[in-house]
């Protein structure tokens, strides 16, 4: 399965690497990378990220959100500019 890593602005503007699992009309469906296997055994369930707080990854802006969050606990809104909004794929049968 192909895993496509998004960046999560959850509460308070904490920045979390996550996996999209699946979309659907209440939100992104995600997971985080290191529970996968307890996902898969139902030990933890993905959540779902409403649209608006979901991006596509990248490497260097994640880090720069991160650095920011360990520094004072909150993110620069001008760094998450820097990030496009994740855009789910379309079903084709829909």
């Amino acid at each position: 399965m192909l895993q496509r890593f998004v960046v999560v602005q959850a509460l308070g503007g904490k920045p979390l690497k996550r996996i999209v699992m699946t979309s659907d009309s209440k939100g992104i469906l995600v997971a985080d990378p290191g529970l996968l296997g307890e996902i898969e055994t139902g030990i933890h369930q993905p959540v779902t990220a409403p649209l608006r707080t979901v991006f596509n990854f990248d490497e260097p802006v994640f880090a720069e959100l991160m650095s920011q969050w360990h520094a004072d606990k909150k993110t620069d809104a001008a760094t998450w500019a820097k990030l496009d909004r994740f855009q789910p794929m379309l079903d084709a049968a829909e």
